[in-house]
């Protein structure tokens, strides 16, 4: 008996929503740097429009960092372009360096781009650019035959690829005006976690969800394994008017490891930053501390360092820096809240988010009344 013909048809050809639409023809390209667009998240802007790029560190300061460090800085991670436009319609064109893909990160994610829109106080989702798996640019419609009116946009950038351009486009005859930031920017600094491993899409991170929750900036110091509190990362961050700095490092470092950057680390800060806000974020919780003891006690050992360096610290006067316990941050064991075990779906930093956002309004807004009660 013969055997039935494989199906010939690809997937995109049976349900159009895994098509990638192009995008129309008759559209003005507009350049992230060109004046018309707001960039957002990067700590050192007038170096990135210098020498249009988008890369988290500014060069001079890369030969004094770790090669990893140098590649991951190349990542936009909660990086954003914010405009208003009137028009209708709205299409993205980016390149990035390579076409990798990773084994358990969304494509979407790692290497897209999601468009986010403001109704009054609350910021959703509009569209996401799926990226080419074998192609290094993309070109894709997001909008098609949305209202005309003034609206505010963010695009966010791919949270773990090299970008080296995007452009939005939109028809002629439709206006375009940049939308500046609403506060100095809360600086974060960590991990892969931090950096958005593994969000399902730019965006979703906890980084990018508070920034929208908080409506502030946020520029996002995370670096894929390797957030292991040089001093020489302290130097760089502390270059920054932040309104807070946030440490979020633990998932890189051992006990040992933490107990000697820690306290060199923060005091660096406080040489330029004495009474801004630095805040103390634990180890969030790994699925398999429900049955490795040893991931477990290393994690408890972890927590007991940062809360007896941060006792030490406020006893001895620091009334601005700041403790979040991680074990509170996401339930483990809990379906859909990890992608491995270790980093969070997009469900599970959305929690993280959640939970994060009310300890950190409220640090911010008793800080901003003392500024203005003795300013």
């Amino acid at each position: 008996m013969p055997k039935p013909n494989p199906p010939t048809k690809r997937l995109e050809q049976l349900d159009r929503n895994f098509q990638s639409n192009a995008g129309k023809a008759s559209v003005r390209w507009i350049d992230a740097f060109d004046k018309r667009l707001a960039v957002h998240g990067l700590g050192w802007l007038r170096e990135n429009r210098r020498d249009k790029h988008f890369r988290r560190l500014p060069d001079r300061a890369a030969a004094s960092l770790s090669e990893a460090v140098q590649l991951l800085s190349h990542c936009p991670a909660s990086v954003f372009l914010s405009f208003f436009t009137n028009s209708p319609d709205l299409s993205v064109r980016l390149t990035l360096a390579d076409t990798a893909q990773r084994p358990h990160m969304a494509p979407t994610g790692a290497a897209g781009a999601e468009l986010y829109f403001r109704d009054g106080h609350q910021w959703h989702a509009a569209a996401t650019l799926k990226p080419s798996l074998s192609e290094k640019q993309t070109i894709q419609g997001l909008l098609e035959g949305a209202p005309k009116e003034r609206r505010e946009y963010r695009l966010y950038l791919p949270l773990y690829q090299r970008v080296e351009n995007i452009a939005i486009g939109i028809p002629p005859g439709f206006k375009v005006e940049p939308s500046p930031a609403a506060q100095r920017p809360l600086f974060f600094y960590g991990t892969s976690i931090t950096q958005g491993g593994c969000a399902n899409t730019p965006g979703s991170d906890f980084v990018s969800l508070l920034g929208r929750r908080l409506d502030t900036e946020v520029i996002n110091f995370g670096f894929s394994g390797n957030g292991k509190g040089e001093p020489e990362i302290a130097r760089l961050i502390r270059e920054v008017d932040a309104e807070a700095f946030v440490l979020d490092y633990l998932a890189n470092v051992g006990p040992e490891l933490l107990q000697s950057t820690l306290p060199e680390f923060v005091a660096l800060l406080r040489e330029k930053h004495p009474q801004t806000p630095i805040i103390l974020i634990g180890n969030v919780p790994y699925n398999q501390t429900l049955w490795k003891a040893d991931i477990y006690a290393q994690l408890e050992r972890k927590r007991e360092v940062l809360m007896e360096f941060y006792l030490e610290r406020k006893r001895a006067g620091d009334a601005d820096l700041h403790f979040i316990d991680g074990h509170g941050l996401l339930p483990i064991g809990e379906s859909g809240v990890y992608v491995d075990g270790v980093h969070p779906t997009s469900y599970g930093f959305a929690l993280m988010a959640e939970r994060l956002a009310p300890q950190l309004s409220r640090i911010l807004l008793w800080k901003r009344r003392s500024y203005s009660t003795t300013g």
